[in-house]
């Protein structure tokens, strides 16, 4: 999803496997272009790959390196890229790699939910709870889980959202679709976090109605 926000990089990351298939055809096209420029030599004392190609690849090698440094320094999120050091970009380290206060705020609720729940949870908070009984994706996204409906399966027992994360479109109460649908199925739990995040739970009675 990050590298979704930063064209020209890959769509999504599930293109992710595609990188490894770019270096090795890399490494294939050099040494096929290096190949076909080099001169044929005496045979009389077979050489080493590398001395044949080599010298006949440099302007392939120079060219392949200056692309690497380039794209490193100006796209990558590495510490060599120029991102890594801007205070103004997202990925900047202070930004990415030291923890704010979502997680602080987060550990408000982290044991308010048993991990025999039943749970839907936005995207950046997700992997905390995919090891409980059912773990939901609750976005945008119609899923075939709901009926390829958005929103949170029935047999739902807590929704949890992440009002601050870099794409929500959910900033508070109000924007809750349930709340808005469904107040009669859905309790909002008292806001423990300053508002990071917002914990729904469904009433039992209407569990039981079921």
């Amino acid at each position: 999803n990050e590298l979704a926000l930063n064209p020209p990089g890959p769509f999504h990351h599930f293109h992710a496997p595609i990188v490894p298939l770019l270096l090795w055809a890399a490494a294939a096209g050099l040494g096929q272009g290096a190949s076909s420029r080099s001169t044929t030599g005496s045979t009389s004392m077979p050489e080493p790959a590398s001395v044949k190609w080599l010298p006949s690849a440099s302007p392939l090698l120079a060219f392949s390196l200056t692309f690497g440094i380039w794209t490193c320094v100006v796209f990558s999120q590495n510490p060599l890229s120029l991102k890594f050091w801007d205070s103004g970009k997202p990925e900047y380290w202070g930004k990415r790699y030291v923890p704010d206060e979502r997680p602080q705020q987060f550990a408000k609720i982290a044991s308010l939910i048993p991990p025999t729940a039943r749970v839907a949870s936005t995207d950046f908070v997700h992997p905390r709870y995919t090891h409980f009984e059912r773990s939901y994706d609750y976005s945008q996204y119609p899923r075939v889980v709901n009926g390829n409906r958005p929103g949170a399966p029935d047999d739902t027992d807590y929704i949890v959202i992440d009002t601050r994360h870099p794409y929500s479109w959910i900033h508070g109460p109000e924007d809750v679709r349930e709340l808005r649908t469904e107040p009669d199925r859905w309790e909002l739990l008292p806001d423990e976090t300053n508002g990071y995040f917002i914990v729904l739970k469904r009433k039992t009675n209407v569990v039981e109605q079921k």
